[in-house]
């Protein structure tokens, strides 16, 4: 059984207080009087992440001695972080476990049955408060586009999917500005900043002795509400690291004009001057799906029941638009049945099918599926391409 997710219509949240308060609740933007931005020293971001450590779940960069990387994992004390270099994403890398994953899990069990009683279901325990700390800006993007996608798009009268908003209204989000992008990073081009601040409850920038931080929301702003003022001398440091960052990423795309080209070919999807040009650009693609599961916004899903010895559960599990079988019917027809109609469908889909969904691109310009593909396809070169050899 193929299915889209259900959507949600509001995400996150906290209430106004302390900072006891600042985890869980509605996310609001924040007022003017509390939304200074203010600045953390090290030993006070220490002290912060023992806080929230001793009351929820917390997520953060850690350095992995099997893997030589650093990855977000739940940690249990100050000690366990590492965010030294972090902002240096040329450096570190993107980071495994993206925030999607606490938000929509790879593999997820929507309820407990069993056959013996039929309509009878078990759903599984609440989830627990989480924060997580270091989230790239793209990442903060990308989970704000999750944000809309499974609210019910524009269309307000559709479902939100229940279980992503029970996890989103129970997550705050601290982000790291990227001080140094790497090469493969291109959110200008795509509308995103290496200091942005879209999805985040609170923003971190590094300022080699200490952090600045920038609430976003009234849940971030409750985290920080104890912490002196920056002063002036502060932000002016935040704001030429930000244009250096910036003026780092030089890629440009001009979306409203891929858009439309794209939107030409669906009329001839499998036939004319742009199959062709789908065909070559798709050679090297071997269809791995490597692309689609490090996305933080790919979002497709299988779900499927299982049963043992007379228990079962339904489970949610990660699909990818570029297997064989994501797009097979019932009946054995496949309507994107050749690698490059796959390929074709998950470029659609970033620059022009959510477009029309939910009023947005579905790219971010992480630049993970740049690093990680075998093949070496580069998602800027393909629309690059696209843009050269398809009509407007």
């Amino acid at each position: 059984m193929k299915a889209k997710g259900e959507r949600r219509k509001t995400a996150g949240g906290m209430r106004k207080g302390s900072r006891r308060s600042a985890v869980g609740g509605q996310r609001k933007a924040v007022s003017s009087e509390r939304s200074a931005p203010r600045i953390l020293t090290r030993a006070e971001f220490d002290r912060l992440i023992d806080e929230l450590v001793a009351k929820c779940a917390v997520y953060a960069p850690v350095a992995v001695e099997e893997t030589g990387k650093l990855e977000f994992r739940r940690i249990g004390s100050s000690s366990e972080v590492k965010l030294e270099g972090l902002a240096d994403v040329g450096v570190v890398g993107q980071l495994g476990l993206r925030p999607k994953e606490l938000l929509f899990p790879q593999c997820e069990v929507l309820f407990h049955f069993s056959p013996s009683e039929p309509g009878r279901m078990v759903e599984p325990e609440p989830p627990q408060e989480q924060v997580l700390f270091g989230v790239r800006p793209c990442d903060g993007a990308a989970v704000a586009f999750l944000d809309r996608f499974f609210s019910g798009r524009s269309d307000s009268s559709a479902p939100s999917d229940i279980y992503y908003r029970a996890r989103r209204e129970r997550t705050t989000l601290v982000g790291l500005a990227c001080n140094r992008p790497a090469d493969t990073c291109f959110c200008r081009a795509v509308g995103g900043s290496p200091s942005g601040t879209t999805g985040l409850d609170l923003l971190l920038t590094d300022l080699s002795d200490g952090f600045l931080a920038e609430p976003v929301t009234e849940k971030g702003a409750a985290l920080v509400a104890d912490m002196p003022v920056a002063s002036q001398a502060d932000m002016e440091k935040k704001q030429r690291l930000a244009e250096n960052a910036g003026q780092a990423i030089t890629t440009t795309i001009d979306t409203a004009s891929l858009k439309r080209r794209l939107d030409r070919t669906l009329v001839s999807e499998g036939s004319g001057p742009a199959d062709a040009v789908w065909q070559a650009l798709s050679l090297p693609c071997v269809n791995c799906g490597v692309c689609t599961f490090l996305c933080p916004t790919c979002r497709c899903f299988d779900v499927t029941d299982e049963e043992f010895r007379g228990r079962g559960r339904r489970m949610r599990v990660w699909d990818s638009c570029q297997f064989t079988l994501y797009s097979r019917h019932a009946s054995g027809h496949n309507p994107r049945a050749t690698p490059h109609s796959r390929f074709r469908n998950r470029v659609m889909d970033k620059f022009s099918y959510t477009v029309a969904m939910v009023g947005e691109l579905s790219c971010v310009g992480c630049g993970r599926c740049i690093s990680a593909c075998p093949n070496g396809i580069d998602i800027r070169e393909t629309v690059e391409t696209l843009l050269k050899m398809l009509p407007e």
